[in-house]
């Protein structure tokens, strides 16, 4: 299983992934690596995003599911932003690796859901899928991405109310981290 950390922009530093680096190595000896357009400081192996299309923020998490993407096999991307407490391992372990797999928080339908606004209950904090098994995705969100990203505000909203298969977590993987921000 290959773990991603993404690093775009300068709103998460080497630091932030360092430490994320740290916390994820005292539950897994697998492979850790780095998605950035910047890898000065980081302490592991760095993948480049890729410079075209340019993606802004969260957007790059899309270039995952791209046929160009360079990992092969069973990946997690985790977020900078979130605490790892746990041993979430034990949850990703037993997901269906042929469908893309997020954390559905059906807590946000009752705070936050605006059908206007294309609300979701997905956070992609944590989001686990088989690379190059669903490039069909990134077929869908290429073919317009001045539309989706103008549409939605973040991949969770676009695989929420697009054609997308997708699966969720076992419940259990949110008692493992702390969400720094519920989006």
């Amino acid at each position: 299983m290959n773990i991603i950390l993404l690093k775009h922009g300068s709103k998460y530093t080497s630091s932030d992934v360092n430490k994320q680096v740290k916390s994820l190595k005292k539950f897994t000896n697998n492979d850790i690596f780095c998605f950035t357009e910047d890898s000065k400081g980081v302490i592991i192996d760095c993948i480049d995003i890729p410079r075209k299309p340019k993606l802004v923020r969260w957007w790059n998490k899309m270039h995952l599911f791209s046929n160009n993407f360079p990992l092969n096999g069973k990946c997690v991307l985790f977020d900078l932003d979130i605490l790892v407490n746990e041993n979430p391992f034990e949850y990703i372990e037993k997901i269906d690796w042929n469908y893309p797999t997020f954390i559905r928080r059906k807590s946000k339908m009752e705070k936050f859901f605006r059908k206007h606004s294309y609300d979701t209950e997905l956070n992609s904090s944590i989001l686990a899928w088989t690379s190059h098994q669903n490039t069909y995705i990134w077929d869908i969100f290429s073919k317009n991405i001045d539309y989706h990203t103008r549409k939605y505000k973040g991949i969770d909203r676009f695989f929420w109310h697009e054609d997308i298969e997708w699966r969720q977590f076992d419940h259990g993987i949110s008692n493992t981290i702390d969400l720094q921000k519920d989006t």
